[in-house]
């Protein structure tokens, strides 16, 4: 069972969260550097996992796509592990569908610093899509 969340590191794990999705974050290998971990997995939601540095040669070279996040739920998985989950919805340009999906990520606390450690995308039902910044 986890344990409540701070509301400050809750609030800055979602900023950083959202940083990831910034078009110039994604196009930056230096930024991208600095918010995930060494140990960084993720599983996309086609089943496909990258590390790390599969992340940072690929996500610089991406269009980058059309998202919202909204609903965040945090709590601490240990002192130093948080965990985030959220709705999210993204689309690859304005004329194109969105693809729906719930996002679980964990950040560990290394000399300091929050960095995401692992993410993973589920596909999952439509609902809607909140304009409150939630």
């Amino acid at each position: 069972m986890g344990s409540k969340i701070k509301a400050s590191l809750f609030n800055h794990l979602i900023d950083a969260e959202r940083q990831l999705l910034d078009p110039e974050v994604r196009q930056s290998e230096q930024a991208l550097d600095s918010l995930l971990d060494d140990d960084f997995i993720e599983i996309a939601a086609n089943g496909t996992v990258f590390n790390k540095y599969q992340v940072l040669t690929r996500l610089p070279t991406e269009v980058v796509p059309q998202f919202y996040n909204q609903h965040f739920k945090g709590r601490m998985l240990s002192d130093d592990i948080a965990q985030l989950s959220y709705q999210a919805a993204f689309r690859r340009s304005a004329r194109a569908e969105f693809n729906y999906s719930l996002r679980m990520s964990l950040w560990r606390l290394s000399d300091g610093q929050w960095k995401m450690v692992f993410h993973q995308g589920t596909p999952c039902a439509v609902f809607s899509i909140s304009m409150d910044d939630d």
